[in-house]
């Protein structure tokens, strides 16, 4: 470490005295050399608890210093005293807490630089100006700058219209994995009339966040802004919280879009850290951790001119007609699996009473929670007259349905293992993602007497005959709300 610093100290002296020259080998070696001690000292960064430090530090005992790098405008920011906490700002709008830290100013001018250094005994502001005298445009030009303000600003709000617009799941490869939002799904909640206006000025990239007085806000999180109580949403645990929004300075490095000064991307949830997960001219997808439930919440935004229009509502016609699948090919039925392992037809194993046709399906779940496969008719099923469904189902003895699987997605569930359950249910496919509010469900568990062999099952929807709004079967062997894994077989599903 002491030997990489003596080094820059080296090229920054010959510099001064005109001995530098500024080959490219040159550049690259005191390029690398910065890099290495902002990795170095970050990595060895510690907190003021983990070493010994004076009760009361004084100004004269911090040693720090700003060192320009061969970049146009560009300085290392280091903090070198041990043993407490550095609070960087820039003076040009960006915050950042680390020992070390970059400083890129796009424009010239004098920018204040301030370090609060933050020990056990309390705190000591330093300050001290950078003065630049030309610009360097190419800190805010190319990617993501160019796609976020477009021909000098882009005007970007949440794309209501189009479905899994906002979200949530464990990952970043599927950020809605566990939740994704139907069209125009969070209406009457403020979020979607947002705006956010990118351009950049004399302090760099800029976001206008444009609110019209309320954002939506998260139970865990709503407090931030305010006190929560009196500003619920119409439906559900969330908040829409008072939040007049402003002008906000933004940074971006290694993917992840920065909105410093109390600013956010449309849904609040604890974050100014945004992940940018996809990026072009006309979409922003983008998404941050929560802290406190340990997902990832998911937005995208589209320019206001390139929105999804609102789509014409589908009409489907009220109709009895035949549903079936018998697994032999003479079914009207096209079934979608989530997280399901397998879904297929195979020849049967056991032709006999109940079920001596020649294929079935086989049904293996997955560790996923809410494992299932479903079904989206043309119209809409007339209960009034036709309302009972029947199916086939071998239940093997040898799926585990005594230990228990919980992941922490389903906390609040009950029981967390495999059953000898079958579930039918009758959903509405306009609801997208919340289906399942409204939905009716016939479910039969399988006793210990009745496994490994076939029998017919019976799910009777006689006493809703009034719903007219259902297009949507779902069918969901072994329960939810579990990660266990089972294996299914099923036939001849039919609706009488």
């Amino acid at each position: 470490m002491k030997r990489a610093i003596t080094s820059l100290f080296k090229y920054r002296e010959m510099m001064k005295t005109g001995d530098f020259h500024a080959t490219n080998e040159n550049i690259k070696r005191m390029k690398n050399l910065v890099y290495f001690i902002v990795l170095l000292l970050a990595v060895t960064s510690c907190s003021p608890d983990e070493y010994s430090a004076p009760a009361n530090l004084t100004a004269d005992q911090i040693d720090w210093e700003i060192i320009p790098t061969e970049t146009i405008n560009e300085y290392l920011l280091v903090n070198n005293t041990a043993g407490v906490t550095s609070k960087w700002d820039l003076g040009n709008g960006v915050t950042i807490m680390n020992d070390t830290a970059i400083a890129q100013y796009t424009f010239a001018g004098t920018y204040t630089v301030k370090l609060l250094v933050i020990n056990q005994g309390g705190t000591v502001e330093l300050e001290q100006d950078i003065v630049t005298d030309q610009d360097n445009m190419a800190f805010l030009s190319g990617y993501p700058y160019d796609q976020l303000v477009g021909d000098g600003s882009q005007v970007w709000a949440v794309d209501a219209y189009s479905k899994g617009h906002f979200g949530l799941g464990p990952t970043l490869d599927n950020p809605i994995e566990w939740y994704g939002a139907n069209v125009n799904d969070k209406a009457e909640r403020n979020f979607y009339d947002d705006r956010f206006t990118f351009s950049i000025n004399e302090s760099g990239l800029v976001v206008n966040q444009l609110t019209n007085g309320y954002v939506y806000a998260n139970a865990s999180w709503a407090s931030d802004l305010g006190t929560p109580e009196g500003n619920e949403e119409p439906e559900g645990s969330d908040y829409i919280m008072p939040f007049d929004g402003g002008d906000y300075v933004c940074s971006y490095l290694d993917g992840v879009l920065t909105v410093n000064g109390g600013g956010f991307l449309g849904y609040y949830a604890g974050a100014n850290e945004y992940q940018i997960v996809e990026l072009s001219d006309d979409l922003l997808e983008v998404a941050f951790w929560d802290s406190k439930s340990n997902f990832y919440w998911f937005t995208r935004f589209r320019p206001v001119d390139q929105l999804t229009p609102e789509p014409e509502e589908e009409i489907k016609d009220l109709l009895a007609l035949d549903i079936m699948d018998d697994f032999e090919g003479n079914g009207n039925i096209e079934w979608s699996t989530s997280e399901i392992d397998r879904f297929d037809t195979i020849e049967n194993f056991a032709p006999v009473p109940v079920n001596e046709s020649e294929n079935i399906a086989i049904y293996s779940k997955g560790d996923g929670e809410w494992s299932n496969v479903k079904a989206v008719l043309s119209h809409k099923m007339d209960l009034s007259e036709r309302n009972v469904f029947t199916m086939k189902v071998y239940m093997p003895g040898f799926n585990d349905y005594e230990t228990e699987c919980d992941n922490g997605v389903s906390s609040w569930m009950s029981t967390h293992n495999l059953m000898p359950q079958v579930d039918v249910k009758l959903q509405n496919s306009s609801l997208g993602g919340d289906a399942y509010t409204t939905q009716e469900v016939r479910s039969f568990t399988v006793s210990d007497e009745d496994f490994d062999h076939w029998i017919e099952l019976t799910f009777d929807f006689s006493d809703v005959p009034a719903r007219t709004d259902f297009d949507q079967i779902v069918i969901q062997f072994g329960n939810e709300g579990h990660c266990n894994h089972g294996i299914f077989y099923m036939d001849d599903f039919m609706l009488l």
